[in-house]
């Protein structure tokens, strides 16, 4: 993990309350955004009923003016949140692939080490095989040369 990665994961969790996994921080990011949307909505609302009765008067309008300002200015703050939340998800979700890939590489290293060793236990188990057999024979060669040294003591 990133050391900016654990600042803004540390950031998060103590405006939260307490240490928090990157799939709630995730989850808690995409319902800010939701009601964020919500919000954007309802200055929109706003701006477009302002609009309708700041011809009413010039003191309104001036007011009105104003008002329109400030819900341009929110709308921009909004915006600017809303886009660093989703590239906040989307750095979450970069990271948890990367822990997959790393874990799946590791997943893939483990199996090749316990391929290796079967490899290694079925030579062991030839070789062995191998050592019976050569005892067997020269077990068997011996007897051949007793019974062939008692049949020509016979003779």
């Amino acid at each position: 993990m990133s050391k900016q990665h654990q600042n803004q994961k540390q950031k998060h969790s103590e405006i939260l309350g307490k240490n928090i996994t990157d799939t709630e921080l995730a989850q808690e990011l995409g319902s800010i955004q939701q009601q964020l949307s919500q919000l954007s909505q309802t200055v929109t609302q706003m701006q477009s009923s302002q609009q309708q009765q700041g011809g009413q008067s010039s003191s309104q309008s001036s007011q009105s003016g104003q008002s329109n300002q400030a819900a341009n200015q929110l709308m921009q703050q909004i915006q600017q949140f809303s886009s660093q939340a989703q590239q906040q998800m989307q750095q979450t979700d970069q990271q948890v692939q990367q822990y997959i890939q790393q874990a799946a590489q590791g997943l893939n290293q483990a199996l090749q080490g316990i391929q290796a060793n079967q490899a290694m236990q079925q030579m062991q188990q030839a070789i062995q095989q191998a050592q019976q057999f050569s005892q067997q024979g020269g077990q068997q060669g011996q007897q051949q040369n007793q019974q062939a040294q008692q049949g020509g003591q016979t003779s």
